[in-house]
């Protein structure tokens, strides 16, 4: 059953598992105060090898955390609003969020109260903390919130097609890959001068790029020089305006340089002289003119009004990388890192194979992202101009106690609640693991976020028998195949 325990109380309990490194003999009982006012608790404070320890309830009394304590793993959740903090008894590593921490000294009990090190859980709370050595006293002042300004909201620019890749051929014509609807350029010829060569400047409206793209810029553009062909020096593509979503390309050209453009389903060529008479597609006029006012013939009906299918942006996380390994299995000599990103990659096929679907993911390699960054990806899709629709972060946990086992599903927003409940059962199928169920949890990923957002604990990669499913390709399929058919479901996709 979940206990509300108040500020004071979790402060306490915090301190005890942060520990404070004091310089007091081990036979002084400091005192504890919390701006200004004293917190007694029934157990006193203990310093343990130079470090103090406080009873967790004396922490949370006022504080408003919520305290949650599994017996059965002797362990103890503290939730609010900005963090999730889980220490275990005797263990020397904490979690705050999703990261891990080595403690001064390991939560303890003592008369049935979890003692844990002021220290670190001061820190991680944000309070001041001053230690006065000749009255043995431990002084905490807790942080003045900043008062938060009003956003002002904006319009979410209009994306309609996103531009995948932008590549020189052999025959010297520039090739542009897109997905979705792609409207017809704009398109304008600049004389050259003293110091710029001519430029074919091509404009798509209410077009982003992908994120391998958009993440490669260079000072906001990717710029490719070339020698050895006729009409073309060079090109260069940038995201040339946000608000409203302009996709540009430029091409540098030699002065007597002819172009056509040729448009069909995934592809824009500009060609070069003729070259390409017999290229695929449409023959787009850059300035075109309105054709004549014609009835159409007896019997034939009217053009029909183009309404394409929405597009859903689905932003998926794979959990740690590069520096942080997130879970280790040192027996299987498994990282938490590897399993988060092959699991993704394969979730992100099998949800593309859907055409309203489009993936963009955190992290597509062993890099470390910072969860800010992950949140500012999702809230504003690099090459997107706008908010995915869906926040996906997948983790695998970890415990002390190897045999704790199970998959688990995280939101903290009521607007991710239909999206766990929904996706909950689906990975449970797919996997096989014991059901933990759906749970609230203040992970930094989905609380920061805005849009139905989810934080999935697979299984254990403590638990050795779930460590190797994890691993397992097969399970892995599985689990992708299980994943798209839960966010299908979702978003009311056939």
């Amino acid at each position: 059953m979940k206990k509300l325990i108040s500020f004071v109380c979790i402060v306490a309990g915090l301190f005890v598992l942060l520990g404070f490194s004091g310089v007091a003999s081990a036979s002084t009982t400091p005192k504890l105060y919390l701006d200004g006012n004293q917190i007694v608790t029934d157990v006193d404070p203990i310093i343990k090898q130079g470090t103090t320890l406080v009873p967790l309830a004396v922490l949370s009394s006022g504080l408003g955390y919520e305290v949650k304590w599994d017996n059965q793993a002797k362990e103890v959740t503290v939730l609010d609003r900005s963090m999730t903090i889980k220490l275990g008894i005797g263990q020397k590593v904490g979690y705050v969020n999703e990261t891990s921490y080595e403690l001064s000294q390991p939560p303890s009990l003592v008369k049935n109260r979890t003692m844990v090190p002021i220290r670190f859980v001061s820190e991680v709370l944000g309070l001041k903390v001053e230690w006065k050595q000749q009255t043995s006293e431990v002084l905490l002042t807790s942080p003045v919130p900043e008062p938060e300004p009003t956003p002002t909201p904006t319009p979410a620019p209009v994306q309609e097609a996103t531009i995948s890749n932008v590549s020189i051929s052999e025959e010297g014509n520039l090739h542009i890959a897109y997905s979705g609807v792609l409207a017809n350029p704009k398109v304008m010829l600049l004389p050259s001068d003293a110091s710029t060569p001519a430029r074919l400047v091509v404009d798509f409206n209410n077009t982003g790029y992908t994120y391998d793209l958009a993440s490669g810029f260079i000072k906001g553009q990717t710029e490719v020089a070339l020698n050895g062909y006729k009409d073309i020096t060079g090109y260069r593509f940038s995201q040339f305006s946000n608000t409203p979503l302009v996709a540009r390309v430029v091409l540098l050209l030699n002065e007597e340089a002819e172009y056509k453009l040729y448009k069909n389903d995934g592809e824009l060529i500009i060609s070069f002289n003729e070259v390409s008479n017999d290229l695929p597609g449409e023959l787009i006029d850059p300035n075109p003119t309105p054709p004549p006012s014609q009835s159409p013939d007896e019997g034939t009906p009217p053009p029909q009004t183009d309404t394409s299918k929405p597009i859903y942006h689905i932003v998926l996380d794979a959990g740690h990388g590069g520096t942080d390994p997130g879970a280790i299995n040192k027996s299987l000599g498994y990282f938490e890192k590897d399993f988060t990103l092959s699991a993704v990659l394969k979730m992100k096929a099998e949800l593309e194979k859907h055409e309203q679907v489009v993936v963009h993911l955190t992290r597509s390699n062993d890099t470390f992202i910072e969860l800010a960054q992950r949140v500012a990806f999702a809230e504003n899709i690099p090459g997107v101009g706008k908010k995915a629709d869906i926040f996906i972060s997948v983790h695998a946990n970890s415990y002390t106690n190897n045999s704790v086992s199970g998959t688990e599903t995280y939101y903290i927003r009521e607007n991710s609640k239909q999206l766990a409940n929904t996706l909950h059962p689906y990975i449970v199928g797919a996997v096989g693991f014991k059901d933990r169920g759906v749970r609230t949890a203040s992970f930094k990923v989905i609380r920061e976020t805005t849009m139905p957002a989810v934080l999935l604990e697979i299984g254990y990669l403590s638990n050795s028998t779930e460590a190797k499913s994890l691993f397992n390709s097969n399970t892995q399929n599985k689990l992708a195949k299980e994943f798209a058919a839960g966010i299908f479901k979702y978003l009311k996709l056939q």
